[in-house]
């Protein structure tokens, strides 16, 4: 298991992890944009189609993760992220963590990750809850 940060930013994540990665030199494993999704459900508008909905930059054995949800219901410029080895593991955990909180996207397979879930709990810290890329 794993404890990430995860920033929120309102439209500059790409510019951002672009910079963050020269800075401290680390590697961009993923940087996915609305119009690289599949259709996942109400259409995006235009102008937010170039928004970063998934961004991950490994800095030696530490991993930062972001993306440009700062109008998200409940997020303040951060969350927690917890990567498990197992979909199983991210379930029970999001089980655990959604208790008295707010789902804002419940868990399920997305084209990055087995298990993916985004929550507030009830103590209003956001959570992203996901699932090692499978080897």
């Amino acid at each position: 298991m794993k404890l990430l940060a995860n920033l929120d930013f309102d439209g500059e994540c790409r510019e951002a992890f672009t910079a963050y990665a020269a800075i401290l030199g680390g590697e961009i494993r993923a940087m996915l944009s609305h119009r690289d999704m599949p259709d996942m459900g109400p259409p995006v508008p235009e102008e937010r189609m170039d928004r970063i909905i998934h961004a991950w930059l490994d800095v030696g054995d530490q991993s930062l993760m972001g993306q440009d949800v700062r109008d998200f219901d409940g997020r303040k410029g951060f969350g927690v992220t917890v990567q498990t080895d197992t979909p199983e593991d991210a379930h029970r955990i999001f089980t655990a963590l959604a208790e008295g909180g707010h789902v804002q996207m419940p868990i399920g397979k997305q084209p990055w990750s087995e298990a993916f879930g985004v929550l507030v709990d009830r103590w209003g810290i956001p959570w992203v809850i996901d699932t090692a890329e499978q080897k």
